[in-house]
């Protein structure tokens, strides 16, 4: 470590020591430097130093990287108050966030759509709320993010991986329940945006219920067994090969790998997942199994009817 000479005052290197307080003006603006007044400095280092302003970065050291953690920091930066405005005002940070997921359906689909994605994403999550609360813990109304969905914000988390599966198949519940409406208004109206709904509904929940990390088949799967993430992984990289979610799919790998990673290296945590009794591990699959089975054919239905309006 090089030590300084405090007393050396010069701009090379020396310790900046503030004036003292004889010699500042009675208003605190000013000081006399032996001279001549001068204005009183806010920054621990004097104007007069080299080290007072920093170089403009070049373009060249950064490159992408740089502006992918600059972009992050600035989203983390505006982020922060975002999540404290959830947990201090969750309905109108759920407003605002569906606010803008609407309006960034809309670059995809017809304002009409969009708002209907985003309600049964809604209804979706809160699935998951109602449950929760049910469980008398508290948590936030639903947090939507364009493109990728919502998230919910726990303050408490379940004591049994099977209070946490419930938790995790209760927003599929709904969101089918909620499928299976727009396909009843269809068929009382005939309008075909009813039919565009339900198909997005089947699909975001039968996305959902892959058995994946942090998506809901994850979860809701996870007291039945650990190598059922791994075929959930496969599942997640053919999408990834072949259709056009790769950007979700990326992101739903890339968050849920660590839990996947965790589930079987810690042998204990692991044992804690499978801990719940058979009669409700095998309830489970088969609830996961059944809406599996009802999304599947409800997307190919409406996918089939759809294109009959194509035509």
């Amino acid at each position: 470590m090089q030590m300084q000479d405090p007393n050396d005052l010069s701009p090379q290197g020396g310790q900046y020591i503030p004036p003292q307080p004889a010699h500042v003006s009675p208003d605190g603006k000013w000081f006399w430097d032996g001279a001549k007044w001068a204005p009183m400095y806010q920054a621990d280092i004097p104007p007069q130093s080299p080290h007072h302003y920093s170089p403009a970065p070049s373009r060249r050291t950064g490159g992408i990287g740089a502006g992918l953690l600059a972009a992050l920091a600035a989203a983390w930066a505006y982020g922060k108050y975002i999540l404290l405005v959830a947990f201090k005002f969750p309905a109108f940070a759920t407003l605002l966030s569906g606010l803008v997921t609407v309006a960034a359906y809309t670059l995809l689909f017809p304002w009409q759509v969009a708002v209907g994605i985003v309600v049964l994403i809604f209804i979706h999550e809160m699935g998951h709320v109602v449950e929760i609360r049910r469980q008398k813990m508290p948590a936030t109304a639903p947090i939507f993010i364009p493109f990728l969905g919502a998230a919910i914000f726990q303050r408490a988390h379940p004591t049994t991986a099977i209070k946490q599966a419930q938790i995790g198949i209760a927003g599929p519940i709904a969101g089918t329940l909620a499928a299976i409406a727009a396909v009843a208004a269809f068929a009382a109206t005939n309008n075909s945006l009813y039919l565009v709904l339900a198909y997005f509904g089947f699909l975001i929940n039968l996305f959902n219920l892959i058995p994946f990390g942090m998506l809901d088949g994850g979860w809701i799967l996870a007291p039945v067994s650990k190598w059922i993430q791994v075929a959930g992984l496969a599942l997640l990289i053919a999408l990834f090969l072949v259709h056009a979610v790769n950007l979700l799919v990326a992101v739903v790998v890339l968050f849920g790998m660590p839990m996947v990673y965790r589930r079987f290296k810690d042998k204990a945590y692991d044992a804690y997942l499978t801990s719940g009794p058979s009669s409700e591990r095998l309830a489970l699959g088969l609830g996961w199994l059944a809406l599996v089975v009802i999304l599947g054919f409800g997307m190919y239905q409406t996918e089939s009817v759809l294109a009959t309006f194509v035509r």
